[in-house]
């Protein structure tokens, strides 16, 4: 189908769609305010629309052409609907793989079953409920992975010994609801004996997806009958993305670096002496080989072959994948995965995921050298 095509289609069931649900939502209720032309408009322009992206193209050359059932609910409009039982089946699950090329369109999100969604159940287990209009992203952005994945790995081994062809575990990608969630979603891996904070609220009038984001564009919202952020409300220095880093959450140097600073510095820092404790631990225990990490190269974890804590271009290979990880390094390489693949972290929970870091530091610490001596643990 080409594009020009593709997106005319998408106008009918926009209009179709906004004179059925009216205001049966809070959703349909921005919707109404604008035309369906600058709605269309706007989800042209976000990622839930990019037809070219990897999220919707990743299966295009598979035999058959279609996206697994295990990934189609949120890598196709067709999957959405299939696990909300919009297409007529059971809810809550998918029984059919997704199409290809199918992005995430106006019937994924108003259908009558994804209105009604008021509950999600992360990969955890744990159930929140009361979730409103922000249920529909919830479901696709609280991850595939959990702390399960990483207990069913380790129960009963040795802790510092290697498991044996083992790859990193990650919790997928993009998973702000799950970093948001805290302990309530119990998505982190949540080391024993040490409490967590939950539900990260914010402020009163923005503590859902939906009352900061513009479901269409995906952006933070502006504020009603103004051209400003919304983040510049409380914000003053913030006046688009590029400041929403700059801003300071709290009074407290977590990272130990002498010196207070923005919510995603802090936790930069934080990332940083978790990675070089991971890095010091793997070249202490087996055999030595040391592990290394590069977020933009699957599989992520990399032999760091001469050992000086970077992952260069020829060392972020596939052959040269690190697979020695023990139960010890797997815990905390999730945890760290579980904040470098969700990169709005530091708006969404900074706290939940500095403990989970500073818990895996400490986890460390007595085989890799690089203690929490300097560190605050929030």
């Amino acid at each position: 189908m080409k594009k020009k095509s593709f997106f005319m289609l998408i106008a009918v069931f926009a209009i179709a769609l906004l004179v059925w649900v009216g205001c049966t939502t809070s959703q349909a209720t921005d919707a109404a305010k604008v035309s369906v032309e600058e709605i269309t408009t706007r989800w042209e322009g976000s990622g839930h629309a990019d037809i070219t992206s990897e999220a919707f193209t990743h299966w295009n050359e598979d035999d058959p052409a279609e996206i697994p059932a295990t990934c189609a609910k949120c890598h196709s409009t067709s999957g959405f609907r299939d696990f909300v039982g919009a297409d007529g089946s059971a809810a809550g699950s998918v029984e059919m793989a997704g199409l290809i090329n199918d992005p995430v369109s106006c019937t994924a999100c108003h259908n009558t079953p994804a209105h009604e969604l008021d509950s999600v159940t992360f990969p955890s287990g744990a159930e929140i409920t009361g979730t409103g209009s922000a249920s529909v992203c919830m479901v696709c952005h609280g991850g595939m992975g959990s702390s399960k994945n990483v207990v069913n790995a380790t129960d009963g081994k040795p802790e510092d010994e290697p498991i044996g062809d083992q790859a990193i575990v990650g919790n997928h990608y993009f998973a702000a609801a799950a970093v948001r969630a805290g302990s309530d979603g119990g998505n982190g891996y949540q080391y024993e004996g040490k409490t967590y904070v939950g539900t990260f609220t914010h402020a009163p009038g923005v503590e859902t997806c939906t009352t900061c984001h513009d479901p269409h564009t995906l952006h933070n919202r502006k504020p009603e009958n103004a051209d400003t952020n919304l983040c510049q409300t409380c914000h003053s220095n913030v006046t688009g993305w590029q400041e929403y880093k700059t801003v300071t959450m709290s009074k407290v140097d977590y990272d130990g670096d002498g010196t207070v600073e923005s919510m995603y510095d802090e936790i930069e820092g934080m990332k940083a002496i978790l990675h070089e404790a991971m890095s010091q631990y793997s070249a202490k225990v087996g055999d030595g080989t040391m592990f290394g990490f590069n977020g933009d190269s699957y599989p992520y974890s990399f032999i760091d072959t001469n050992k000086d804590g970077q992952i260069s271009e020829d060392e972020a290979s596939f052959p040269n994948q690190y697979k020695l990880f023990t139960p010890r390094l797997l815990k905390a390489a999730y945890n760290y995965m579980f904040t470098v693949k969700e990169p709005g972290a530091y708006i969404h929970n900074g706290k939940y995921v500095l403990q989970l870091m500073y818990d895996s530091i400490e986890d460390l610490s007595a085989i890799s050298g690089v203690t929490t001596d300097s560190l605050t643990r929030p």
